[in-house]
């Protein structure tokens, strides 16, 4: 059975650095249409398609259709033996455009970063449909605007649905007087795949945008959200978003992550995670995008020692404590406040 991992690298990107997929050998998939530097669209795929990604320089596969389509074709097993990453998210026609797919959608094509991606369906149209709503939900495009941008990728006769959801939402917004709720999509405005928020309408209470904030969170607790990634690193990530959709610049905003008790395995390196754990650490992805986005890291040397980790075996990204108790206190001594 297919694995749906839930990750979040735009679809109307910026600057790219990734290589281009070599488009003349994918030439034989159906409904093929290239998109920025690294993303390609296309129909469904056949075992003899798999050669052909290797090929053209493949990396991720984001699939959209059901096991049950492709009865006679496991395509999870095929692409990941030929190494690439595989990813699963069903949607049943027009009856899987939620906005909680889209999200999910988001969050996939925000995994796959800059690496070389094909997403497919069975004809691209769930492709296009997803990428026209998501290109609206999240990016804020007008309809119209978004559902060109969904024709790109393949959007045909899901389109009236498209376009019934969207003017849904549109209406909803509206009725609920821009206020956020159900009718809003969350927003990601500096780390991609963790932490969305809603924005807020005029007069609703900002952090200063003049002035220096310096958060801590303790994550010690290895209570997990739907996604599988821990809870306090989400409201690390979460964090960061809120200051910039309220507009506080980068350098003007702090935040460090002390990890310990049972969030302390997340700290490890990807082997070391593999050899004590027996599996991928499914939080490395979001630790990666955290770091890159100025969060600091620190992990328990206690809480590591207690559980029989070495201290080289931390992630390079992640810095060691002499304890969380010591990390706290230090921190909060140099002006963070503390998010427990």
């Amino acid at each position: 059975m297919r694995l749906l991992l839930l990750f979040v690298a735009l679809v109307a990107a910026p600057a790219w650095s990734a290589a281009r997929p070599d488009a003349k050998a994918l030439a034989a998939l159906p409904n093929l249409s290239v998109h920025a530097p690294n993303f390609v669209a296309s129909g469904r795929l056949e075992a003899g398609d798999i050669a052909a990604l290797r090929k053209a320089g493949i990396r991720t596969v984001i699939d959209l259709s059901d096991d049950e389509e492709t009865p006679d074709f496991d395509e999870a097993t095929a692409v990941g033996d030929a190494g690439m990453a595989y990813r699963n998210l069903p949607i049943d026609g027009g009856n899987g455009l939620t906005r909680e797919n889209v999200e999910r959608f988001d969050k996939l094509v925000a995994a796959a970063g800059d690496t070389p991606t094909l997403i497919h369906c069975g004809s691209s149209n769930r492709v296009g449909a997803l990428v026209a709503m998501r290109a609206a939900l999240i990016e804020g495009q007008s309809l119209e605007a978004a559902i060109e941008t969904g024709r790109s990728w393949g959007l045909k006769g899901l389109e009236p649905i498209v376009r019934e959801q969207l003017a849904a939402v549109s209406a909803r917004t509206r009725s609920a007087g821009g206020k956020a709720g159900p009718a809003q999509a969350l927003r990601f405005p500096r780390i991609a795949m963790a932490g969305g928020v809603y924005a807020m309408p005029a007069g609703t209470l900002m952090p200063a945008a003049n002035l220096e904030h310096r958060l801590v969170i303790d994550a010690a607790s290895g209570e997990t959200t739907a996604d599988g990634i821990l809870r306090r690193l989400d409201a690390a990530a979460r964090a960061v978003n809120l200051y910039a959709l309220a507009g506080v610049a980068p350098q003007r905003l702090k935040v460090a992550v002390v990890l310990h008790g049972k969030a302390t395995a997340a700290a490890l390196s990807d082997a070391a995670y593999r050899e004590h754990l027996d599996r991928d650490n499914p939080d490395a992805a979001l630790i990666g995008a955290l770091h890159d986005a100025g969060v600091e890291l620190y992990v328990c040397g206690q809480a590591l020692s207690h559980a029989g980790y070495a201290t080289g075996e931390v992630r390079v990204d992640v810095r060691v404590a002499l304890s969380a108790m010591t990390a706290l206190s230090s921190l909060q001594a140099e002006g963070y406040s503390l998010i427990p």
